[in-house]
C-alpha cells in the first residue's frame, strides 16, 4: 500500500459498502429464484443505471462533461470494469446465490481480495506488506469458518436450484470478476486524476453501469433471448420485482457507488478484504430479519474475521511495533 496506513474515510466507505451489499443479497437471492438469473441481471442493471443517472446530476463537475473526448480513457477502463465486474461477474454471482443461498454463497466472494491483489499489482502497481496479507488471510479464514458451518452445508445440500458443484464454480468465477473489475475501475479513476480531470465516484459508477447494461443488451439480442429475458419482468413472475427493486437499491446503486468512493482512498485488495465481511453482516441480519440462530462457532468466526480487518487497517503500525518494517 502506498500510504502509512489505511485512510479513515476509505475504511468508512468500505464498511458502508459491506453493509449495503449484505442487505442486498437477501432480496436478490429471492429475485433470482423467482424471476430467473438472466431477467434479474438485466432488470437491476437498467434500473440502477437510471437511478445513478439521476444522482449524477447532483455532483460536480457537470454530468454532461463526462461525455467529452477528455474522458474517453475513463470510459474504456470503467466500461471494461462494468462488463467484467457487473455484467459477467454478477451473472455468476446470482447463479451462485440461487444455488447456494445468501450466506453460504457469500463465502466464495472471499476469493475476490486475492484476485484484486494480483490484478492490482499488475495494472495499478499496488503492493501489500506481509502484515496486510496476514490480515487478509485471517479475515478470509474467519468468514469461511462462519459460512461453512455444518448447518450451512446441510441447508445447501437440500437445495432444489442446482448442484452445489456448479454453485461453487459460479462463486469462484464471480469473485475473480468482481476483484478484477474493481481494480479496472480504480485504474480509470487514477488515470483521469493524473490527467487533471478527476472523476467523481458517482459519475464513474454511471460509466460502469451504462456500459455494463449496454453490453448485456447486445448479448441478449445476439443470442436471441430477448423474450425470455423480458417476459418474466413484464408479468412480474412470482412477485419477484419487489425483491429485485430492493436489491437494486442496496446493491448496484448504493453498494457499487460506495465501492468506488472506497477505492478512491484504499488499495483494491484492502477494499475487497473489508468487503469480504459481507457474510459477517449477513449473519447478524439473518438473526434480526428471520430470527436465524447465531451459534458460538459463528461468533468465533466473527471475532477472527474482525481481528483480520483490524490487522489490515493497522498493518504499518504492527510492523513498526515488531521492528520488521522495511
Amino acid at each position: 500500500m502506498h500510504g502509512s496506513d489505511l485512510h479513515p474515510l476509505g475504511v468508512l466507505f468500505a464498511l458502508l459498502t459491506t453493509i449495503t451489499w449484505a442487505m442486498g443479497i437477501f432480496p436478490f437471492t429471492q429475485a433470482a429464484r423467482r424471476l430467473g438469473i438472466g431477467p434479474l441481471n438485466f432488470f437491476r442493471l437498467v434500473l440502477a443505471t437510471c437511478f445513478i443517472a439521476v444522482l449524477a446530476f447532483m455532483f460536480p463537475p457537470s454530468f454532461l462533461a463526462i461525455f467529452g473526448s477528455h474522458y474517453f480513457p475513463a470510459w474504456c477502463w470503467l466500461g471494461l470494469s462494468g462488463i467484467i465486474g457487473l455484467t459477467v461477474g454478477d451473472y455468476f454471482g446470482f447463479a451462485m446465490y440461487a444455488v447456494l443461498g445468501a450466506r453460504l454463497g457469500s463465502v466464495l466472494t472471499t476469493f475476490a481480495p486475492g484476485a484484486a491483489l494480483v490484478t492490482g499489482m499488475l495494472i495499478v502497481d499496488e503492493h501489500m506488506t506481509w502484515a496486510g496479507i496476514l490480515g487478509m488471510v485471517i479475515t478470509i479464514a474467519g468468514v469461511i469458518w462462519i459460512s461453512l458451518s455444518k448447518s450451512e452445508r446441510e441447508r445447501a445440500s437440500d437445495t432444489r436450484y442446482g448442484s452445489i458443484a456448479k454453485g461453487i464454480i459460479y462463486g469462484v468465477l464471480a469473485a475473480f470478476c468482481q476483484g478484477a473489475g474493481l481494480v479496472l475501475a480504480k485504474k480509470g479513476m487514477l488515470d483521469q486524476a493524473a490527467a487533471g480531470l478527476p472523476l467523481h465516484p458517482v459519475h464513474a459508477t454511471f460509466m460502469r453501469l451504462s456500459i455494463g447494461t449496454l453490453s448485456l443488451l447486445i448479448m441478449i439480442l445476439l443470442t436471441r433471448k430477448w423474450n425470455q429475458t423480458v417476459f418474466p419482468i413484464l408479468i412480474n413472475k412470482e412477485g419477484g420485482i419487489r425483491f429485485a427493486v430492493l436489491g437494486t437499491i442496496f446493491g448496484p446503486t448504493l453498494g457499487v457507488s460506495l465501492s468506488l468512493f472506497t477505492v478512491a482512498y484504499l488499495d483494491a485488495a484492502a477494499a475487497q478484504t473489508i468487503f469480504s465481511l459481507v457474510p459477517v453482516v449477513a449473519l447478524f441480519l439473518s438473526y434480526f430479519l428471520i430470527r436465524e440462530k447465531i451459534t458460538g462457532k459463528s461468533l468465533i468466526g466473527v471475532l477472527v474475521a474482525v481481528s483480520g480487518v483490524i490487522i489490515l487497517i493497522w498493518h504499518r503500525q504492527l510492523e513498526a511495533l515488531l521492528h520488521l518494517a522495511p
